[in-house]
Order: structure tokens, then C-alpha cells, then sequence
């Protein structure tokens, strides 16, 4: 399918619980954290977060810019880093997390959502800054959860968690 140029656009985001992040990018290498879940068959005490959306109150506020691509009212959304990880795309593809992940035709798609918990999209929004929900395209809002040192993950709610309310700053309308 096409994309909806006049959809489209690309943002800065921020978090009730502070400012969005990737512990690779962030700590400048592989990042480790306790295992918080049973896995069967293995004796790692750790996982791998390095590729994992994160929010933490110290991170740069800049550090990550979004492209929402939209075809047919979705959102694909892509990581702008001007570094590793960029363009890639947000996907829930291990447990309940959203981490960066090279563009594929199986990634998460999501909608926006306003206050009253409406699907929205760029050409109801007037203005460049608002509050919005994201949700998967299964309806599940993205969350917070596992409070560890890189901050809390970006889940999708389906093992727990607080809803997160996304700040967004519109940089760019009609982006490609």
C-alpha cells in the first residue's frame, strides 16, 4: 500500500515518565538487564536490552526523532537517529516489548489515539504539539513496566503495566 503523505509526518517525543531512549545508543554498547520472566532451558540470569524502547527521566531529549508513516489510517513508526538503529522500525517481536528492528512486511502498525480514546490521525490534528495514546493494531496501548537502570521498557501491556501518554512535538508535516 502507498503512503498517505498527508498522514505522515515526523516528531519528537517525551513521556509522563521522561524521555524516550535506546540503552545501546544511550550507554554506547550491549546492555544487560536481570531476566524479569521464567525462560525454560536457559541459565542466563540477563537480557538484552540494548535495541529496546526505554524511558528514563535522564535521558537526552533529543537523542530520538520518529517518522510515522501512515498507510490506510496505521502508523508505521521509524527510529530517526542519525546513527545505528536509523530507520529502523518499532515492532513487538520478543515477549511484550517494542525494540528497533530493520524494516519487514510483518512489523507492529499502531494508531494514534486523543483523549477521549479515539483513533486520530495528522489531518485531524491542528497544531504541532499534542498529547496521544499509541496503540497497537490489535488494540493494546503502549505501556510502561520493569523499572531497571535503563529506566522502564515499552511494553505493550499484554504482561502489565501503566499506560504511557506521549507528548508529541510535530517536526515535520507530510514527511517522506
Amino acid at each position: 500500500m502507498p503512503t498517505n503523505l498527508e498522514k505522515s509526518f515526523t516528531a519528537q517525543l517525551d513521556t509522563q515518565y521522561g524521555n524516550l531512549h535506546l540503552p545501546r545508543i544511550s550507554y554506547g554498547q550491549k546492555t544487560l538487564i536481570k531476566r524479569w520472566y521464567y525462560e525454560a532451558f536457559t541459565f542466563d540470569a540477563h537480557v538484552d536490552v540494548s535495541s529496546t524502547l526505554c524511558v528514563h527521566p535522564q535521558a537526552r531529549p533529543d537523542q530520538l526523532s520518529f517518522y510515522f508513516r501512515c498507510i490506510d489510517d496505521y502508523y508505521s513508526i521509524y527510529l530517526l537517529t542519525g546513527s545505528y538503529y536509523n530507520n529502523y522500525a518499532l515492532s513487538n517481536e520478543h515477549r511484550d516489548l517494542i525494540s528497533a528492528f530493520p524494516h519487514d512486511d510483518d512489523q507492529t502498525t499502531y494508531n494514534l489515539l486523543d483523549a477521549n480514546n479515539r483513533i486520530v490521525t495528522l489531518d485531524q490534528l491542528e497544531g504541532n504539539t499534542h498529547n496521544l495514546k499509541i496503540q497497537t493494531r490489535g488494540g493494546r496501548q503502549l505501556c510502561v513496566r520493569e523499572n531497571a537502570k535503563v529506566g522502564g521498557l515499552v511494553c505493550t501491556g499484554k504482561e502489565g503495566g501503566q499506560v504511557l501518554e506521549f507528548g508529541f512535538d510535530i517536526t515535520k508535516r507530510g514527511a517522506r
